[in-house]
């Protein structure tokens, strides 16, 4: 009854100067590779790399088309791909970006901006990123981005299906993001897209940035937040770093989640894809609003 079937992680940050890293990513595709059933989206949320540079963003991209692990790519751009690029301007990067994925995407979808919209199964992706041009840390969301958001929702709401927003930077007031690391949200342009969001039903924003690693219960009694919590209609899912330890909650690498969609929920399934473990403790289930 699995009707979309995808692998979502973050925070990857290849580096070619630090091939072990290279060596972990490709150690997690294959996992995917490698399972009896068929992944319909590799997900990945930001921070592809350490930089931006040229050879890590190819790396990033080449791993993925030689493991051929997923039927489409849905993959943001993350501020360590934008604003700590450092052998091109903001814009080349977030263009370089568009011709590797146009060129290494199995679907054959093309795309002209960093941001786009993108349907696998029939279930609607909204795909953020920053297109400021002199920002670090704190991504710039255009008026015309904003715009792109609310349009490609409502262009996709009369489905009836649950639909999916990839951001490499949280939402502020979700995950614990204030207690982790505060004022790294999307700060001045967060309230305007959780409006958006709250528009419509069964919107799931997917984020990373944060490198909080995957928890539970235990987490939201003793800090009171989880990585997977719904707020005024809309579920906020935050993904763990997969190169880097995490905190408040599984530390290792190679962490990240199986999303099953089905007719009446979604499931979040735990799982390590460098070791391949499943971590069932904690899985999280978000029942869809009918």
């Amino acid at each position: 009854g699995c009707r979309l079937n995808a692998a979502i992680v973050s925070d990857v940050h290849i580096d070619v100067d630090w091939p072990i890293g290279e060596w972990i990513w490709a150690n997690g595709l294959n996992d995917l590779e490698r399972s009896k059933d068929t992944i319909d989206a590799l997900i990945v949320s930001g921070d592809l790399t350490n930089y931006g540079d040229a050879p890590s963003m190819e790396s990033f991209f080449n791993i993925i088309g030689e493991a051929n692990p997923a039927e489409n790519l849905v993959v943001a751009m993350g501020n360590h791909d934008v604003g700590h690029v450092e052998d091109t301007t903001q814009e080349g990067a977030r263009q370089r970006f568009v011709n590797l994925y146009n060129s290494l995407n199995p679907s054959g979808h093309k795309i002209e901006k960093a941001y786009y919209k993108t349907d696998v199964n029939g279930y609607r992706f909204v795909v953020l990123c920053d297109d400021g041009d002199d920002t670090w840390d704190t991504p710039d969301m255009s008026a015309e981005q904003i715009q792109f958001l609310d349009d490609s929702l409502n262009e996709a709401a009369d489905r009836g299906l649950p639909m999916f927003v990839v951001s490499h930077v949280p939402c502020n007031g979700v995950n614990g993001l204030d207690t982790i690391w505060p004022d790294n949200g999307l700060n001045e342009n967060s309230d305007t897209v959780k409006a958006i969001l709250e528009k419509y039903e069964n919107v799931f924003f997917i984020s990373g940035h944060v490198h909080t690693g995957v928890n539970g219960p235990l987490v939201e009694n003793v800090f009171g937040f989880s990585c997977v919590e719904k707020k005024n209609g809309v579920t906020y899912v935050n993904l763990p770093t997969y190169m880097i330890v995490n905190r408040y909650g599984v530390p290792w690498g190679g962490m990240g989640f199986q999303m099953e969609v089905y007719e009446n929920e979604v499931l979040f399934r735990a799982r390590n894809f460098g070791s391949s473990t499943w971590y069932p403790v904690y899985d999280h289930s978000v029942q869809l609003d009918k």
